[in-house]
C-alpha cells in the first residue's frame, strides 16, 4: 500500500511546520474506492490530525479531490497524490508565497525517488496550432535567486499529483471541472481559469517531493480509451475559457484540420472522444459565458507572459 510508504514522510514534514510556525494542520484521505487496506490502515493511526473520507465506488481524480477540498478547513491546501514522498521542509517553503493577495497556487519541484531526474517544475505553455501546448518543464539556473534578479517563476499550471492552492480562492472556482470527470486535463483546466481571474500560479524549487513515475495514467487505460478522453477534455478546457476571437478562430481551423486527419488515419478515438465533447457542449457553453463575465485577464496576456518567461536567461527547459 502506497500511503504506508508516503505518511511518514508527509507527517514529518506537518511536525517540522508546526514546530517552525505554531499553525494548525491537519491531513485528509479521501479514499475513492480503494478495494486494499487503506480504510482500516488509516482508521488504526494513533494520528488524531488524520482525517478520512470514503466512497463506495471509484469516481475518478476530479470528484475525489472536490470532496476533500470542502473538508478543508486551513487557509493553505496542499495536494499530494498517494505515492508522493516529501522533503521535511516542503511546506515552509510555499508559505511565504501566500503572503500575496493575487497568488492563487504554487507548483512543487518533483524529482524521481533517486534525486537524479526532474519530474515536474515550473510549466511552461504556448498557444500553437490552435491549441495550448502546456506539458513543457523548467527549471531555474540559479533558485537560491528566484526573488532577486530572476523576477517571478510562473507556472501555467498546477499538477494535481504535488501543488499547494490558496482555500478560498479555491472554493472561489469550485475545484476541478467535474464534467472532465474521471480525470485528465482537470488541473490545467482550473489553473488557466485561475489565470484568467487575474491571481498568478508561481513555481518553487526549494519547495521538492520525490515520485518515481513509472507509469502514468495512460500506462492504465487502453490506447483507444485514453486519447478518447484526452481529445474530450482538451476541448472542454478550451471551449469553456478560450475566449479571445482570433485564438479561437485559429482553434476552429485546427480543430477542422485535426478531423481531416483522423479521418486519413482512421483514428476513431479522435471521433469518439470529440462526440462525448459534442454531449457535453450544451454544459460547456453555459459555464463559457460565467467564465467570460469572471475573467479579469486576456488570453493574449497569459499567452504574452509565457512567451516571455521561456525566454528568460535563469529558465532551463527539461
Amino acid at each position: 500500500m502506497l500511503l504506508e510508504e508516503m505518511f511518514p514522510s508527509l507527517l514529518q514534514a506537518t511536525k517540522v511546520f508546526h514546530d517552525q510556525t505554531g499553525g494548525p494542520w491537519e491531513v485528509i484521505v479521501v479514499d475513492d474506492g480503494s478495494v486494499d487496506d487503506t480504510i482500516h490502515w488509516i482508521e488504526n493511526m494513533p494520528e488524531k490530525n488524520v482525517k478520512l473520507i470514503t466512497r463506495r465506488r471509484i469516481t475518478g481524480f476530479a470528484l475525489a479531490c472536490n470532496l476533500g477540498f470542502s473538508a478543508c478547513r486551513y487557509d493553505i491546501v496542499i495536494l499530494l497524490g498517494n505515492d508522493v514522498i516529501v522533503d521535511n521542509d516542503f511546506i515552509l517553503s510555499v508559505l511565504p508565497h501566500f503572503t500575496e493577495g493575487n497568488v492563487f497556487g504554487v507548483a512543487l519541484k518533483s524529482l524521481t525517488r533517486d534525486r537524479s531526474t526532474l519530474n515536474s517544475g515550473g510549466k511552461l505553455a504556448e498557444f500553437r496550432m490552435g491549441f495550448w501546448k502546456t506539458y513543457q518543464n523548467y527549471d531555474v539556473v540559479n533558485s537560491g535567486d528566484e526573488k532577486g534578479s530572476n523576477g517571478p517563476l510562473y507556472s501555467f499550471f498546477l499538477t494535481g499529483g504535488a501543488c499547494a492552492l490558496n482555500r478560498k480562492k479555491l472554493h472561489e472556482l469550485g475545484g476541478f471541472e467535474p464534467l472532465m470527470s474521471p480525470f485528465y486535463w482537470e488541473d490545467v483546466e482550473l489553473s488557466y481559469r485561475a489565470w484568467k481571474r487575474g491571481w498568478v500560479i508561481v513555481y518553487e524549487p526549494k519547495s521538492v517531493v520525490y515520485q518515481d513515475v513509472a507509469k502514468d495514467i495512460r500506462g492504465t487505460l487502453n490506447r483507444v480509451r485514453f486519447e478518447r478522453l484526452n481529445t474530450r477534455n482538451r476541448f472542454i478546457f478550451l471551449w469553456k475559457n478560450l475566449h479571445d476571437p482570433g485564438m479561437f478562430l485559429m482553434h476552429l481551423g485546427a480543430t477542422f484540420l485535426l478531423g481531416l486527419q483522423a479521418v486519413l488515419t482512421l483514428r476513431a478515438s479522435f471521433f469518439l472522444g470529440f462526440w462525448d465533447f459534442l454531449l457535453k457542449l450544451p454544459a460547456v457553453l453555459k459555464k463559457r459565458r460565467i467564465e467570460k463575465r469572471a475573467s479579469r485577464l486576456k488570453d493574449r496576456a497569459i499567452r504574452k507572459i509565457f512567451n516571455e518567461l521561456r525566454k528568460k536567461s535563469f529558465v532551463v527547459l527539461k
